[in-house]
């Protein structure tokens, strides 16, 4: 029973400590960059779905990721969309392209991952996403979240609260069950 309890308070401890609500991508650049520890990174992935395609290197202080695109076209206009909401972050990936692929390593010198490094990762998955479902007209195109970036903001944020009204019930649920 001890382990079940322990369990749920530590989950609602973590979850306080990463919870930030962000309304402007320009906001990004005055959080602070604490080191989060694996387990911070591991309830952000789940609470944020990240997609399984990150991989964490084994200090966890590096996130990469390879991103395919159909042609150079998408891949370029996701590196343009990334790279105008990376500059209002004032945060930066380091990438590599060739035609199609787009390698991304994000990290935060002299620290390691923050939530602004988690934070770029879902954006790019979003953008990567919706690159993909939209039909890519030139090179300079880019993804309509980066203009409706609020939209992605928003959605960030609400899976905070998605999260807290479908996980930590079911786990109280459990503890209450011993």
């Amino acid at each position: 029973m001890y382990r079940y309890i322990s369990s749920f308070t530590q989950n609602h401890l973590i979850m306080d400590q990463i919870k930030v609500f962000i309304k402007d991508f320009k906001d990004v650049s005055k959080l602070a960059t604490s080191k989060l520890n694996s387990e911070h990174i591991n309830q952000l992935k789940e609470i944020q779905q990240l997609s399984d395609q990150w991989q964490f290197n084994p200090q966890m202080t590096v996130i990469k990721r390879e991103f395919g695109f159909p042609t150079f076209k998408e891949s370029f206009a996701f590196m343009s969309s990334v790279s105008d909401l990376s500059e209002q972050m004032e945060h930066y990936p380091k990438w590599y392209n060739k035609g199609s692929k787009v390698i991304v390593e994000i990290t935060t010198p002299q620290v390691g991952l923050t939530l602004k490094d988690i934070l770029l990762a879902y954006t790019m998955d979003n953008i990567s996403e919706d690159i993909l479902n939209d039909d890519i007209q030139y090179i300079s195109q880019q993804s309509k979240l980066t203009s409706q970036s609020t939209t992605l903001l928003n959605c960030w944020n609400k899976n905070y609260s998605r999260y807290e009204e479908e996980i930590i019930p079911q786990l109280q649920r459990n503890v209450n069950q011993f």
